[in-house]
């Protein structure tokens, strides 16, 4: 199977694992050893005035909200090859819960790519989901029962209609309910292990590396047949680290309200 469209998206290497499983790292270390620039979601809107356009809903053409974009064809069932050349037009490799829910389709669409599934001690990752994306899914169900029930603050409100503009309710919601179907939080250990199966039986062993990123470089560059850097391995975005930037996402928004005259 080979894939002759033009002007399609130069991925090299994808990742199919789930958040929390080491795809920061991962996505960090492809750059170092030259497989970049990477697409994951947490590392998109690093520009200093990032969340000051999401506030005034900045349009999806630009390239930090292209998963969102990604999201809302989700929806609608379009996954065709196209699409995907355009969400990851100038990305050489992608990783994080978004394509890891999206592994058939793009699996059809880039099957000349290298894939990479990241995963953990299952116990761990349960863990580290407990404190981390569960903790802001239950937050963010909370909220909208609040506002269902007429009791919502004016903040509950305003982060609601703005995660609703960017298409981020939609995610939550295809994340969350349609891959997942609720089990996230009442069995995070089987939802995993259901993961890795199916992408397992979906990716030819000879294109998969099923990696742990505590492994560190050697499982990594000889998949890739390149030399091991002299740098260490990045290990990046632990629960403290997840808690600062969620934060940091509220703050920013808020100022960005502010600035616009929101609330």
């Amino acid at each position: 199977m080979t894939s002759t469209r033009g002007h399609q998206a130069p991925l090299k290497i994808i990742g199919l694992g789930l958040g929390r499983t080491g795809t920061v790292s991962l996505c960090t270390a492809l750059e170092i050893l030259g497989f970049g620039p990477c697409h994951h979601p947490a590392l998109l809107g690093v520009e200093s005035d990032y969340w000051s356009r999401v506030a005034k809903a900045a349009k999806g053409e630009l390239s930090v909200l292209r998963f969102i974009i990604w999201n809302s064809h989700r929806l609608k069932g379009d996954t065709s090859p196209e699409v995907l050349d355009d969400i990851f037009r100038g990305y050489v490799t992608a990783m994080d819960s978004t394509t890891a829910v999206l592994a058939e389709p793009l699996y059809q669409a880039y099957p000349e790519a290298k894939f990479i599934l990241t995963t953990r001690d299952p116990a761990k990752w349960a863990q580290s989901m407990h404190k981390t994306i569960n903790r802001f899914y239950i937050d963010y169900k909370e909220r909208q029962s609040r506002i269902a029930s007429g009791t919502a603050s004016k903040a509950d409100v305003i982060l609601y209609t703005e995660m609703e503009e960017l298409g981020m309710v939609d995610w939550v919601d295809v994340y969350h309910e349609r891959y997942h179907h609720g089990r996230l939080e009442t069995d995070p250990e089987g939802e995993l292990e259901r993961h890795n199966k199916f992408i397992i039986q979906l990716i030819p062993p000879e294109k998969l590396l099923v990696f742990d990123v505590a492994d560190g470089w050697k499982p990594l560059v000889e998949f890739l047949g390149v030399p091991e850097p002299s740098q260490p391995f990045p290990h990046l975005n632990d629960p403290v680290e997840f808690e600062k930037k969620g934060k940091a996402w509220w703050d920013k928004l808020m100022a960005g309200l502010s600035e616009n005259g929101s609330h």
